[in-house]
Formats: structure tokens, C-alpha cells, sequence
């Protein structure tokens, strides 16, 4: 059976509209468990804190959707987000040149940078400076956004990194004994969190909870260790063994 046919099997025999342990699905809702405080951590520290600010957690623990929620939950008329991604992007150069170009600004360098955001600041505009995939920028490009983050005494970009833990290793060595950045790590779900976390998919596509039993709940949550992005394989795996095992019946 192809996997075109599996996931139309799939579809069908549980009568979902659509996979609902996909990356990305129809109308998904940021789910709040572990990520809701930190959310507001973020928009707190972006007021606040004067530092450069690091989410980190293990792929697939939910970072690049955390991003999207903090980008969607700012005040669109105050805050100009600017999303980078540091994959084939990773130096100094090619990251300056995306908020260059972000900021409409011909010379991708950290003083026309700042001093735009300065200029941004004084009509009542902030700037989010976002980057997913922080892992893999190198050390030219953290240096640059370490200087972008402590800005000017009349206005600096708030800088987001959204990256693997091996970033603040990186980050630490450049820093040395300075208090230059401050890191938010990703917890996973608790079992109950998971069993609401699959709810909440399984309901977006037309289906609930009974799916599974309640052993099935432990045994997902167990093998993902409770990282969002593994309780999505996980699951859609134990669904599919279940299509495949009730075909082989009929």
C-alpha cells in the first residue's frame, strides 16, 4: 500500500478531515499548557529586560510555535516583527542583510540598523527582531545581534532566539563574565497535558479523545517523553498501526 493510500485509509477509517498529527493543520489553536506562561515571560522580558532573550528546547518542542505566537499576540500598530531564519543564513552578513531589508534600509550594518530603529522608536514603533533555528548561526552573526540587542540609550530591537541548548555554550563564550543574554528553557507536557494536547488535535479534525485508550495516552506520552513534535509522530504512528491491524481483520 503507498503512503497515499495508508493516509487516505487512515482518513477514512476514523472519519478525520484531516491528519490531525500533521506539522501544520487547518485552523490549529497554540495549544497553552508549558507555553502560555512563557509566552507572557517573553512579552514581559521584551518591556523590561535589556537583555538578548533565548528559547530554547530539543526539535520538536514547539519553539518555531511558540514564535508564531508571540509574533501574532503583539500589537500589530506598535510592534514591527521581523522574522529570520537562520537555516543557509547562519553569518553575520546574511542575517544583518534580512533586517536590512525588513527595515527598507540599503546598508545592512548594525549602526544604520539601530539607528533606524531609533528613528522607528520616536513614532512609537518597536522592533522584534525574531530568529528560528538559532543553533546554527555562527559566531559573527551572535556577536552582531548580541550589539543589535544592547542598542542605543534611545531605542534597541527586542532580539528573540529561538534555537537548541548547544546555543548557549556558543553564546556563553562570547560573553564571558557580562550578563549579555537570559535563557528560557522549553519544559515537555506532563501526561495529562499530552492526553489535553491530543484532544484538542484529534477535535480540530472532527474527532475526540476515545481514539485512544487510556493505556494508548501513557504509551504516547512515554515514547515522546511529553516534546510535542514526538507525541505527533507517536501518535499518528499508533493510529496507523491500528488502521493497518483492523484492515488486515476485515
Amino acid at each position: 500500500m503507498t503512503s497515499l493510500h495508508a493516509d487516505e485509509a487512515f482518513l477514512d477509517h476514523y472519519q478525520l478531515s484531516h491528519d490531525p498529527f500533521a506539522p501544520r493543520v487547518p485552523g490549529f489553536k497554540f495549544f497553552p499548557a508549558q507555553r502560555k506562561p512563557v509566552l507572557g515571560q517573553l512579552h514581559h522580558l521584551a518591556r523590561y529586560s535589556q537583555l538578548l532573550l533565548v528559547v530554547t528546547g530539543p526539535e520538536g518542542s514547539g519553539k518555531t510555535l511558540l514564535r508564531q505566537a508571540l509574533v501574532a499576540s503583539t500589537n500589530k500598530q506598535s510592534v514591527q516583527s521581523i522574522v529570520v531564519s537562520a537555516r543557509g543564513a547562519s553569518d553575520a552578513a546574511s542575517v544583518l542583510g534580512q533586517v536590512a531589508q525588513s527595515l527598507n534600509l540599503a546598508k545592512a550594518e548594525v549602526p544604520e540598523i539601530l539607528a533606524q530603529v531609533v528613528q522607528l522608536a520616536l513614532t512609537g514603533q518597536e522592533v522584534y527582531l525574531l530568529v528560528d533555528d538559532a543553533e546554527q548561526l555562527d559566531e559573527s552573526a551572535l556577536q552582531a545581534l548580541l550589539e543589535l540587542a544592547a542598542g542605543l540609550p534611545e531605542g534597541r530591537p527586542h532580539v528573540f532566539l529561538f534555537g537548541e541548548s548547544s546555543l548557549i555554550a556558543e553564546l556563553e563564550q562570547i560573553s564571558g563574565e557580562q550578563e549579555l543574554f537570559h535563557v528560557i528553557e522549553l519544559q515537555p507536557y506532563e501526561e495529562e497535558e499530552t492526553r489535553e494536547y491530543l484532544a484538542q488535535r484529534l477535535e480540530g479534525a472532527g474527532q475526540g479523545i476515545e481514539l485512544f485508550s487510556a493505556a494508548q495516552i501513557s504509551d504516547i506520552h512515554e515514547s515522546s517523553d511529553g516534546w510535542p513534535g514526538n507525541i505527533n509522530q507517536v501518535a499518528r504512528d499508533a493510529d496507523r498501526k491500528s488502521t493497518r491491524l483492523n484492515s488486515s481483520h476485515t
